[in-house]
C-alpha cells in the first residue's frame, strides 16, 4: 500500500532534512534530490512543493527564523523580568552554536546572506526581516533608556543598526566555526557587545 504523507508533514520532513544537512555540511550541495533522500521522500514529492533550490533556501530561512523568533519570545525584559542588558545577552547567547540545531540555523543564514548579495528577491526577504527587527529593537531600546540602561546621548536608531550588525556578524562567525570547536571567544564577544551598548556615558557631575 502506498505511503500517504500529508502536506504539512511533508513540509516538516523537508525542514528537518535541510537542518540536518546544514548542520553536517552546510548548504552548498543542497538540491531537491539531496533533500528528498535525506527526508525519505520522493524527489517528485519535494519538487512539487519546492521546484528549485532557491525555493528550498527560502523555506529553510523561513522555518529557521520562525523557530529562533519563538525562542526569543520567551526572553522578556521589564520590571518583573530581565533587565535590558540581561535580555540582550540572553538573545545573543541563544544564537551561539551550542548544538547542531543552532549550527544549522547559522549556516542557513550564511547561505541565504550570500545569495541575497546577488539576488533581489533574497535581498528583499532580508530587508523585511531587518525592518521587523528594527521595530522590536526600538521598543526594547526605549525601555532601556527609560530604565537608565542606555545613555540619553545615544541615538536609539544608531544603536539598533549596530545591534543588527552585531547579530549578522555573530551568526556568520557561528556558521564557520568548525564542529566541536569552543565558542568561548564568541561568548566573550557577546559580553563585550552588551557592555559597550549598555554602559552609560557619564556626562553628569
Amino acid at each position: 500500500m502506498p505511503k500517504v504523507v500529508d502536506r504539512e508533514s511533508r513540509r516538516r520532513s523537508v525542514a528537518e532534512a535541510i537542518h540536518r544537512i546544514a548542520a553536517r555540511e552546510g548548504l552548498e550541495g543542497v538540491s531537491v534530490r539531496v533533500v528528498a533522500a535525506e527526508a525519505d521522500l520522493s524527489a517528485g514529492a519535494v519538487q512539487r512543493e519546492f521546484p528549485t533550490k532557491d525555493d528550498l533556501l527560502l523555506f529553510a530561512l523561513e522555518t529557521s527564523v520562525d523557530e529562533v523568533a519563538a525562542r526569543f519570545s520567551r526572553i522578556r525584559i521589564g520590571p518583573e523580568d530581565l533587565t535590558f542588558a540581561e535580555g540582550l545577552r540572553a538573545v545573543l547567547t541563544d544564537l551561539l552554536p551550542t548544538d547542531g540545531r543552532r549550527r544549522a540555523q547559522a549556516r542557513i543564514w550564511a547561505a541565504f546572506y550570500a545569495r541575497a548579495a546577488v539576488d533581489p528577491t533574497f535581498a528583499k526577504v532580508l530587508s523585511d526581516l531587518d525592518a521587523r527587527a528594527r521595530a522590536n529593537l526600538a521598543l526594547a531600546l526605549d525601555h532601556a533608556r527609560d530604565q537608565g540602561e542606555l545613555a540619553v546621548d545615544r541615538n536609539p536608531a544608531a544603536v539598533a543598526e549596530l545591534l543588527l550588525v552585531v547579530i549578522d556578524g555573530l551568526w556568520l562567525s557561528c556558521a564557520r566555526l568548525p564542529e566541536g570547536a569552543s565558542p568561548d571567544h564568541l561568548h566573550a564577544a557577546v559580553d563585550a557587545a552588551v557592555a559597550l551598548i549598555t554602559t552609560r556615558t557619564h556626562t553628569e557631575e
